[in-house]
């Protein structure tokens, strides 16, 4: 005759969640807190390599409606939309999605207007070197006036 035996498989998972895990939250939060101040200045050569490019586009652009010159403005700024929120440039990025809908606004509208880009751009440029911690309330003005210039264009004509 034959002995039953029982075996009981020791399961890892509750073994490893009963074992001390390894850094506080705290701690983990100011180590990621470094390693994003450490891309902040890469980050900003980035963002000024944009602008750069941006600026270079729009300069091109005629009086009349370039789709073209649309699609490749749009795809210079909405391209880093998400990267200066993370680097602590939270103004910045909302800038960039306020020119970015503005140029899908121009692209439904068929039509082209310097002026309203010239601004988004200049806002751009003031906001990235300001890093918009000067003037809280500035920084809220400025943006506050780029979506109403935005909006200009969402409504139907």
């Amino acid at each position: 005759m034959s002995a039953v035996k029982i075996f009981t498989p020791q399961v890892k998972l509750a073994k490893l969640l009963r074992a001390p895990g390894g850094l506080r939250v705290s701690e983990a939060v100011e180590r990621a807190g470094q390693g994003l101040e450490s891309l902040k200045a890469e980050c900003l050569t980035e963002l000024q390599a944009v602008l750069a490019a941006a600026e270079a586009c729009a300069a091109r652009a005629g009086a009349d409606y370039d789709e073209g010159l649309v699609a490749e403005l749009y795809a210079i700024v909405a391209k880093p939309v998400g990267v200066p929120s993370v680097c602590g440039l939270k103004a910045v990025d909302t800038a960039l999605v306020s020119l970015s809908d503005l140029l899908d606004y121009l692209k439904g509208r068929q039509s082209w207007d310097a002026n309203a880009v010239a601004v988004h751009l200049r806002a751009f440029r003031l906001l990235l070197h300001t890093e918009g911690a000067a003037d809280a309330a500035g920084t809220a003005a400025i943006l506050a006036g780029l979506q109403q210039v935005a909006q200009r264009y969402a409504k139907p004509s």
